[in-house]
């Protein structure tokens, strides 16, 4: 039985993100899992709470309707409109408390 000869991963430190990524688009990972060593991560949450809001049919329509020609779920196109919304009125709060 043939045994695999063992590859030394190299020292990626000064490639730049396209030499990278052509690297593993032509080896596999694998290959280098006796070198890798196990690390933490912390997982950052970006906690979200859901808010219910009660549209009528036709809105709802047009929001999925506009939603989809943007390419975008009508959900999201909601949060980015409360985002700019919200961004907005802080913005004209803070010159209206100077």
């Amino acid at each position: 039985m043939a045994t695999k000869m063992k590859r030394r991963l190299p020292n990626m430190d000064s490639w730049s993100d396209q030499k990278i990524h052509d690297f593993w688009k032509t080896h596999d990972s694998a290959d280098y899992w006796e070198e890798t060593e196990p690390i933490r991560v912390k997982a950052v949450s970006k906690a979200q709470r859901a808010v219910s809001v009660k549209l009528n049919e036709k809105d709802i329509l047009r929001l999925k309707s506009l939603a989809q020609h943007m390419g975008i779920g009508h959900t999201t196109l909601i949060r980015l409109w409360i985002k700019q919304r919200l961004s907005r009125e802080s913005k004209t709060a803070i010159r209206s408390a100077r």
